[in-house]
């Protein structure tokens, strides 16, 4: 005959309380819980000592990159700024080399 559903339900609430106070290691083996608290302490622990430094290489990282960036848009924009006035000023003295059309230069 199957096990009725209370003699289940008692015999997992007794399994449940009596691993209440264990956890699984990273090894699959069960651990007390205040064995595996403090190894994760002591894990968080050395996690934010080494992420000060580590912060702080990101932090200049990312600001070096900005600055190649605006550097690099920035000279585009003065190519591109230099070549319009280049341009213009080339522009002008073509203009000004130039002999001046006659009236039947300007007919034709």
């Amino acid at each position: 005959m199957p096990p009725t559903t209370d003699k289940i339900s008692f015999s997992y609430t007794t399994l449940n309380r009596q691993l209440e106070g264990l956890v699984w290691n990273a090894d699959l083996s069960l651990q007390d819980a205040s064995q595996a608290a403090s190894q994760r302490r002591q894990a968080i622990n050395e996690a934010r000592a080494s992420r000060p430094r580590t912060a702080q290489i990101e932090r200049e990282i990312m600001i070096a990159v900005i600055v190649l960036y605006a550097l690099i848009l920035g000279s585009f924009a003065a190519l591109h700024l230099y070549g319009g006035y280049v341009l213009d000023q080339q522009d002008r003295a073509k203009q000004a080399a130039e002999p001046a059309p006659t009236a039947s230069e300007v007919q034709r």
